[in-house]
């Protein structure tokens, strides 16, 4: 006899859906890199402006004359959102055996969204190291705390942005680990001497080194393949990335476009054969680079 499956209506679950995009915000930070955009479409046109038209000055002009005509031209680019989605189920009985029912089910959906945001980390992670136009690796890596020139790697990265586009960067994006051995490098220990801990990151760097907000980024995720032994590491390794972030710029590194009627939407539905109600998270986005140049790798800064 074949079985029926009796499923009630998928229902939008705005609580649970607060939830989603709240949860996660002290360990995934790939909005600092890509600002989150809301679109209306899953995919659009969207508009790259050139630099050939922002770096020469306006010509003199007589008197009398007409001022010489300039167009701000730009070209075009698109993206295209993809969508990660996860679902998991709530039994009557687990229902039956919680001391809180809508904990229970806040749970799930931490869960599930923390799987779908770390799925987000790691795409901005391989669009930033894929896209950026300039990266170099230190002569000597950071973990040699005696000889490392960590200011002069960081140096060299602000200044080949700023020739670039015309701003000075804002951010260095790394991991603890690089954090921890960058704090013990002579040259920062010198820089933090006679700094307030309570101004200081957790790793033991200043919130602000040497003009770039510091942000750390301690995402992790499972390296071996499904059903092989666990073998955990940081997302980003041991590449830092300098750029310069400013959503309300026209030349910023790049945006996160995400669908706004589905920014982490949380469904549930009645499943009677399973004797539960499902729980399903699902985000639409696509991560861009806009301005490569806004970009710079530090790569294999670690030994």
């Amino acid at each position: 006899m074949a079985i029926t499956v009796q499923t009630g209506n998928i229902h939008t679950n705005v609580y649970l859906s607060k939830i989603a995009i709240q949860y996660g915000q002290d360990q995934f930070y790939w909005d600092r890199l890509l600002p989150p955009f809301l679109v209306q479409r899953e995919s659009d046109k969207i508009k790259v402006y050139k630099k050939d038209g922002y770096f020469k000055g306006a010509p003199f002009r007589a008197d009398g004359a007409p001022a010489e005509e300039a167009s701000l031209s730009y070209s075009y680019d698109t993206y295209t959102c993809k969508e990660r989605a996860l679902k998991d189920i709530v039994t009557d009985r687990a229902v039956a055996n919680a001391d809180n029912v809508f904990n229970l089910k806040a749970d799930v959906t931490k869960f599930l969204t923390s799987r779908i945001k770390l799925g987000m980390e790691i795409d901005v992670k391989d669009v930033v190291t894929s896209k950026i136009t300039n990266s170099s690796t230190p002569s000597t890596k950071w973990d040699d705390a005696a000889n490392a020139d960590p200011q002069g790697d960081i140096r060299t990265a602000k200044m080949t942005i700023a020739k670039a586009i015309g701003r000075m960067p804002n951010v260095i994006y790394m991991t603890p680990e690089v954090e921890t051995a960058l704090a013990k490098t002579n040259q920062v220990k010198e820089l933090i001497k006679y700094t307030s801990r309570e101004l200081l990151t957790k790793g033991g760097l200043p919130a602000q080194l040497w003009d770039l907000q510091v942000v750390v980024c301690p995402a992790v995720y499972n390296k071996a393949k499904e059903g092989l032994s666990v073998d955990m590491d940081f997302v980003w390794g041991d590449t830092v990335v300098v750029a310069y972030v400013n959503p309300a710029d026209t030349v910023t590194l790049g945006r996160t476009f995400i669908h706004s009627k589905r920014n982490f939407l949380v469904q549930t539905w009645r499943d009677e054969e399973r004797e539960g109600e499902w729980i399903r998270c699902l985000c639409n986005y696509d991560p861009k680079i806009l301005c490569p140049d806004a970009g710079y790798l530090l790569t294999n800064v670690l030994s």
